[in-house]
């Protein structure tokens, strides 16, 4: 059979240093509003996503407009809520739409933090061995339809899309998706338990 072929998570883009610009203030505009309500967190997380959209999948760390603000904002997904602590679905979003290089540096960070704060689920995606599957993964269960992160059905539409290569990637090596899921440690994270059930469903 043909070799699965993962669909592009960012349209290729060249983009000017106006862009780049933008991107980054959009960034530092999210860390800056951290502390504040989480509907304006949520808006600013939306309108930094798509500033990095629009650039066509980068590498933050290649720009140095964009390296500092972007490391920043990934370290507050494990800071204390007095801090300013992003949520995990809104690093994600941002990670979902940039190089996944940005996601292995990232998740470096997060499993480093103390215990309390590594944020659940994680560690289990990286134990993918593939960085695309496990980043892709870790947003699909980090995901809140309930807060208006999109809908149940769009991400059933995702997760569709995504399970074959799941399921292909550890047949390879020898496990399966079962297994996988069954050795997730949701933590006693009530929402991680349901994504985790969708999984394997």
């Amino acid at each position: 059979p043909p070799a699965l072929v993962l669909p592009r998570r960012v349209a290729p883009a060249t983009p000017g240093p106006e862009q780049v610009t933008a991107a980054a203030a959009a960034l530092s505009l999210l860390q800056s509003r951290l502390k504040g309500p989480s509907w304006k967190v949520t808006r600013l997380a939306r309108k930094a996503r798509r500033a990095l959209r629009a650039l066509g999948g980068v590498d933050p760390a290649a720009h140095p407009a964009l390296a500092a603000p972007f490391a920043a904002l990934m370290a507050h997904v494990v800071r204390p809520k007095a801090e300013g602590r992003l949520p995990l679905r809104h690093a994600l979003g941002l990670l979902s739409a940039v190089d996944v290089a940005a996601f292995q540096r990232a998740t470096q960070v997060w499993t480093a933090a103390p215990a309390g704060l590594a944020p659940t689920g994680v560690a289990a995606a990286r134990t993918l061995g593939d960085p695309e599957l496990a980043l892709r993964v870790t947003a699909l269960l980090a995901e809140r339809p309930d807060l208006r992160d999109g809908s149940e059905d769009a991400w059933a539409k995702r997760w569709t899309v995504l399970k074959p290569h799941v399921e292909a990637h550890l047949g390879s090596a020898g496990s399966s998706l079962a297994a996988f899921v069954g050795g997730v440690d949701a933590g006693g994270d009530a929402h991680l338990s349901k994504r985790l059930a969708r999984l394997g469903a």
